[in-house]
C-alpha cells in the first residue's frame, strides 16, 4: 500500500508524531512518503497514493482552527476525490472537535472520503493509529 502524511510544521511535536506515524505504516510492510505542508511547496499529484494522512497542530487561543499553510496546501492538491484521508491533530486545551471538523469538511469538499480521525497526544498514539489503518482488510 501507498501511503502519504501530509502535515504541517507549525508545532514542534509534529515532526516526531509523523516520524512515529511513519515508521508503524513502514513496519507493516508499506511505502511511506512525507511532505511539509508549507504555502511554497508544490502541490503533489494524490492519484498513486491507497491511503492519506492530514496532519495539524490546533492553533488558535481557543483552539478550533489548523494550520492555514495545510489548507492552502491541500486546496491546491489533485487526486483527492475519492481518496481514502485520515485526519490527525495534536491537540490544545481547546477546540480539538471543531479543529477536526475544519479538516475533514476541506477534505469532504474535495472529494475524499474520512475512514478515521484521532487527537494524537503521544508518540504511542501515533504508532497504534499508524498499525490500525495500515492492517490488511
Amino acid at each position: 500500500m501507498r501511503t502519504i502524511i501530509i502535515y504541517s510544521g507549525e508545532s514542534k511535536g509534529m515532526e516526531a508524531v509523523v516520524q512515529a506515524l511513519s515508521s508503524s505504516i513502514q513496519a507493516m510492510g508499506h511505502e511511506v512518503h512525507q511532505v511539509k505542508a508549507e504555502k511554497s511547496a508544490r502541490a503533489e499529484s494524490l492519484f498513486i497514493y491507497d491511503l492519506v494522512y492530514v496532519g495539524s497542530p490546533v492553533l488558535g487561543s481557543w483552539g478550533g482552527k489548523f494550520s492555514e499553510p495545510l489548507a492552502s496546501y491541500l486546496k491546491k492538491c489533485s487526486g483527492l476525490e475519492g481518496k481514502k484521508i485520515a485526519v490527525f491533530v495534536i491537540p490544545k486545551l481547546f477546540g480539538v472537535s471543531k479543529a477536526l471538523k475544519r479538516i475533514m469538511k476541506l477534505l469532504e469538499e474535495k472529494g475524499s472520503i474520512v475512514i478515521a480521525f484521532q487527537s494524537i497526544k503521544k508518540l504511542s498514539e501515533a504508532r497504534d493509529f499508524g498499525k490500525r489503518l495500515s492492517k490488511p482488510q
